[in-house]
């Protein structure tokens, strides 16, 4: 059987069909940059207590773990029509999201501080929801508009710069005065102009995409199976387990740490030095993913993984003994381009897992659990790094509340602790790959043995 049904003569995607794909992404990013860069910053400075921020979104996160093992079968049971499939749905969970976005922000700033917790759980699990749902068939969609390998490369490369321009306008409109303006005045019309502009960009990516491929249809993959391969395949459980350990919190809190770390005594610099951090944890997958392939054509994946894990290690640990602000944000920055060694490599490896599987055990299609496994201990990882952030925070006693007066210790704890969970999670996270079984050696190995065998099983046939 083909692995899918193509349209008759189906066109060469266009200019306009590519920046369709990428406006969606971006307008996904209008709720991920958000989360990701402020919303910790936000809550906490909303009074929330640091510890009920993590549990938020630590519950939230797994939350979204549980559904995306259906949204898959949300996507793959809808009807398509003229209109198409994936980007109907994208539109049709795209729009509540972004409203759900804007009511994250929207947390009524003289309430009581059970009516703060209860509107950040209910908003928050609500983006999570829409996330899964519209996220899955968003992915989808690129498969949907073209075979070509060279097109496919174009629609990755549009949606990294989508993610990048969205997180660097947010980066120049909200960094510089997250830490001097009042949260409850200084987010919502940001916010909301951008979920406007957002919900108006998943009906332009819909208007300017097209769905020429529709996908043969695919084993179903239990959860229970997923785990069942993932502990039969030694590779995968490697890789599963190192995603685990890839804790980095200093992003989510960075405006805190540029004001209660790096600026302390110099109240001039607390715009500047939040802005850098800020920029920092959004151009470093941009920067680096032109890059990346090439890392890792000459390293091979492990030593890229090991590599990276090294860089990490060696650069928090320089952010705990530097005084000089700007040096430490060249080693945060340095944090991020460790980790981007490591972000290609994990669906890599977890792909050759599967030939490594397969040449061991003689167990064949087992992509669908292996991606289900991966994907579902990603989303655990996802929500230890959300937990993470505002832990930390509680942990060494911050205090919630803007301009609150904090003790004197939480400078040096705060240091001790962006610097030295990073190096432990991902230290655990090299010793980890270092058992990984799947050399570049070994798997041209796996490779040619496959094929044989192969070739002597359709001889047989």
């Amino acid at each position: 059987m083909s692995q899918s049904q193509v349209a008759p003569q189906p066109q060469k995607l266009t200019p306009l069909n590519i920046i369709g794909y990428g406006t969606g992404d971006a307008a996904n990013n209008v709720g991920w940059q958000m989360m990701n860069l402020f919303l910790t910053t936000y809550y906490v400075y909303m009074g929330i207590d640091p510890m009920v921020v993590a549990n938020i979104f630590l519950g939230a996160r797994l939350f979204q773990a549980v559904v995306y093992l259906f949204a898959g079968n949300v996507t793959d049971n809808f009807k398509p029509n003229k209109n198409g499939k994936f980007r109907r749905l994208v539109v049709i969970f795209g729009i509540p999201l972004m409203i759900s976005v804007a009511l994250m922000y929207t947390i009524p700033p003289n309430s009581a501080m059970n009516i703060k917790i209860i509107w950040a759980i209910v908003t928050y699990l609500l983006y999570q929801l829409f996330g899964a749902l519209g996220g899955v068939p968003y992915g989808a969609l690129l498969g949907a508009m073209t075979e070509d390998p060279n097109e496919r490369q174009k629609l990755s490369a549009a949606r990294n710069f989508g993610s990048a321009a969205v997180g660097i306008i947010f980066t120049f409109t909200l960094a510089t005065r997250v830490n001097s303006m009042d949260p409850s005045k200084l987010f919502l019309p940001v916010v909301s102009v951008f979920c406007v502009l957002g919900a108006l960009g998943y009906v332009f990516m819909a208007k300017a995409t097209i769905e020429q491929y529709t996908p043969a249809p695919q084993k179903k993959t239990s959860p229970l199976h997923s785990l069942q391969v993932m502990f039969s395949n030694k590779a995968l459980l490697l890789v599963c387990l190192a995603t685990l350990f890839m804790t980095n919190p200093v992003g989510s809190i960075a405006p805190i740490v540029a004001k209660e770390v790096l600026a302390v005594g110099q109240p001039h610099l607390i715009s500047q030095v939040t802005f850098a951090l800020t920029l920092v944890s959004v151009l470093a997958g941009a920067v680096m993913s032109p890059f990346s392939p090439v890392i890792v054509r000459h390293l091979g994946k492990k030593t890229t993984w090991i590599t990276g894990a090294a860089i990490v290690i060696i650069s928090s640990l320089a952010f705990i003994f530097v005084e000089n602000a700007w040096l430490a944000v060249f080693f945060i920055a340095m944090n991020s381009v460790g980790v981007q060694f490591i972000t290609p490599c994990v669906w890599a490896m977890q792909a050759d897992s599967v030939q490594y599987h397969e040449w061991k055990t003689g167990e064949k299609n087992t992509e669908g659990a292996a991606m289900g496994a991966l994907s579902f201990t990603r989303q655990v990882g996802g929500a230890i790094n959300s937990w993470a952030g505002p832990a930390i925070l509680s942990f060494i006693g911050y205090k919630s509340g803007m301009n609150v007066a904090q003790d004197p210790s939480i400078q040096t704890n705060m240091r001790l602790a962006v610097g030295l969970v990073p190096t432990i999670v991902f230290a655990i996270s090299a010793i980890l790959i270092f058992f990984y079984p799947v050399t570049e050696k070994k798997f041209r190995q796996i490779t040619t043995d496959l094929k044989e065998r192969h070739a002597k099983e359709a001889a047989q046939a």
